[in-house]
């Protein structure tokens, strides 16, 4: 944009979204075998199902297609404040620094608590196969210290991206991860605790 202010911290903060992005998709692939769109999340199959049809075709474009657009523009809202924000042009300092040091942790940690589960579903595929008694949960790893470590570095990442709007200028800036990290815990997280206690044995 003509109007941006192209500073270190923008050009920091780009590479660090490109990061994110890489483990994001690597997780993704990953997880789908490789290849795209082999089968649906399961958070929306199991909307369809509650809902039936035709009320799932109403409510799905808005829960899955309507209301993930403003979501994507609230929480990318760092990104435009440090280009635009009034404090935009200041020079990128040792907090900035910290702030980066912060974003790259939460990706770590998303990373290894990714691989880490995976490592665990493809070893009791493995097990259901030979017809083995399966792990019944994850406890290893950074697994040990949370039921959710990859949302915790998931929003350790957004938290953190979010102090740059604190650092221009922009405080308002920090609203759309506000309302993601209410729809990460309030939703997905419960969704996710839920099937996990309904596969869960002893």
């Amino acid at each position: 944009h003509p109007l941006a202010v192209m500073t270190t911290r923008v050009k920091v903060v780009i590479a660090l979204t490109f990061v994110w992005a890489l483990r994001l998709t690597h997780s993704y692939f990953r997880r789908e075998e490789w290849k795209f769109g082999l089968q649906e999340d399961w958070r929306y199959t199991k909307f369809a199902i509650e809902l039936g049809r035709p009320l799932w075709y109403i409510a799905s474009f808005f829960t899955t297609g309507v209301a993930q657009h403003p979501m994507i523009v609230g929480i990318s809202l760092p990104l435009y404040s440090v280009c635009f924000g009034r404090n935009a042009s200041r020079d990128f300092d040792m907090i900035d620094g910290a702030i980066a040091v912060l974003c790259l942790t939460g990706v770590l940690v998303a990373y290894l608590a990714d691989t880490q589960l995976r490592t665990y579903m493809v070893e009791n595929a493995r097990r259901r196969k030979a017809g083995e008694k399966v792990l019944s949960i994850l406890n290893t790893g950074i697994w040990r210290y949370s039921r959710h470590p990859n949302y915790f570095g998931e929003q350790l990442w957004w938290w953190s991206l979010s102090l740059y709007c604190l650092r221009v200028g922009q405080p308002w800036a920090i609203a759309g991860q506000i309302f993601n990290g209410y729809c990460l815990v309030d939703t997905v997280t419960n969704m996710t605790e839920e099937k996990m206690l309904r596969h869960w044995s002893p």
